[in-house]
Order: C-alpha cells, then sequence, then structure tokens
C-alpha cells in the first residue's frame, strides 16, 4: 500500500515538474520570439 502512494505520488510530482519544464520552454520561445522581432524592425529602421 505504502509503494503504491508513493508510486503514484512520484507521478504527481513528475508530471508537475513536466508542466512546469513545457511552461518555461514556451516562455523562453515567446521572448526569443519577441526579441528576434525586435532586432529585425532595429535593423529595417531607414538609417538617418
Amino acid at each position: 500500500m505504502y509503494i503504491a502512494v508513493t508510486i503514484k505520488r512520484y507521478r504527481a510530482v513528475k508530471e508537475v515538474g513536466e508542466i512546469k519544464i513545457s511552461v518555461g520552454i514556451t516562455a523562453y520561445y515567446q521572448v526569443m520570439q519577441i526579441c528576434q522581432a525586435e532586432y529585425f524592425r532595429q535593423l529595417l529602421k531607414p538609417v538617418t
């Protein structure tokens, strides 16, 4: 019984960890896309 509870708890923690990682990666890519867009916007500005 104790082992089953431990396994269930481990799976729940693992799932939460995976969700956090995927959210972190998604946020990272969004920031990268924003930075990239801003970088190209600066490049494309006419030089005065």
